[in-house]
């Protein structure tokens, strides 16, 4: 309601209403339709070519070129949009400011550049609509909030750089990405899933984290002030299904009720959930009878591998889809401790 009135009022003074989300550098290209401009390239060298394509930067199935016959397909999900600096100083080295998307609370900061691909990256909580939503900015030069503050809309939390995995400084740029969270649990799950591999970011690893384009919602937002943010996930395109048994710590359908239907079963033996190929639910429905396990129950047929097209979670056919032991990981991550 109050939202509405803001809108309302703002448009009857003809004063602009704040976005939900707005970009959080001064790179403002893609509003002018300059998506060259925007995201960072790639360097790519694929069958003996070297290429730097900006398309690598988006976010979606966007690397990891592979031959199919004629057609090249891209295997390898980048999770965010990676965003050129617009401001260097004399030696090349990036001077823009990271500004938080939207007000929220910082919930991580990882200050140490070599704990992860994300080198130093902050994580923002927003509450919208009742739940929970998650902007992450990764390679960051340098932090300038800490866990627990409040920011505000535009509020410099950092400026961009080329920390971590595979980055260097003419390559500098923010990774940046709109999450939500898979579960509340995920640090036991992954005490016990990768034993000899310590986790070093809590809830906020990249793990538990399941995004949607970036560049898309920051469009959105200009274009519709009102926006709702679980329409713009939900628009998502299904990809695949997998049943799991119902559990006590399925905390998807009380975190993001939009998730389930109306009129579905409250509490049923099983549930099937439908994700978009980038891994984000988009619809949990109630099963009637238990499974066994975890189990993959459909998969888009593109012609490629499923183990391809699913970032390794799904092995098998089209009409048998099984998952793999990445795949049950992921299933069991969500009703942990099952």
């Amino acid at each position: 309601m109050r939202r509405a009135f803001c809108v309302l009022i703002c448009a009857l003074t003809g004063l602009r209403a704040a976005p939900l989300l707005d970009f959080p550098t001064d790179n403002h290209a893609l509003l002018k339709g300059r998506p060259q401009d925007f995201f960072m390239f790639v360097e790519r060298d694929f069958e003996g070519e070297k290429s730097r394509p900006w398309q690598g930067g988006q976010f979606g199935f966007v690397r990891g070129p592979q031959r199919s016959g004629d057609k090249v397909t891209f295997i390898q999900l980048h999770e965010g949009v990676d965003i050129r600096p617009v401001s260097r100083d004399a030696q090349g080295e990036p001077l823009d400011q990271v500004r938080a998307a939207a007000g929220g609370k910082v919930v991580h900061t990882s200050t140490v550049a070599g704990a992860s691909n994300y080198g130093c990256y902050v994580v923002i909580e927003h509450r919208w609509e009742g739940s929970p939503y998650y902007t992450l900015y990764a390679h960051l030069a340098s932090i300038a909030v800490q866990p627990g503050q409040t920011v505000g809309q535009g509020e410099s939390i950092g400026v961009v750089g080329y920390t971590g995995a595979g980055i260097n400084r003419e390559r500098a740029h923010l990774h940046f990405e709109i999450c939500l969270l898979l579960s509340p649990n995920f640090e036991s799950w992954h005490a016990a899933n990768f034993p000899g591999n310590p986790n070093q970011h809590g809830l906020y690893n990249g793990l538990n984290l399941a995004g949607t384009d970036p560049s898309r919602l920051l469009l959105e937002a200009r274009r519709n002030p009102a926006l709702r943010i679980s329409d713009s996930f939900a628009a998502g395109e299904p990809f695949f299904s997998i049943i799991v048994n119902n559990s006590p710590n399925f905390s998807l359908v009380r975190t993001y009720p939009w998730l389930v239907p109306a009129g579905e079963v409250a509490n049923p033996p099983a549930w099937k959930i439908t994700f978009s190929r980038p891994g984000i639910p988009l619809k949990i429905e109630a099963v009637k009878e238990p499974v066994a396990g975890p189990v993959a129950v459909w998969v888009e047929d593109t012609g490629q591998a499923l183990v391809s097209t699913t970032k390794g979670l799904i092995t098998g056919t089209p009409s048998a889809p099984r998952l793999t032991d990445s795949g049950l990981r992921f299933a069991r991550l969500l009703t942990w401790p099952d």
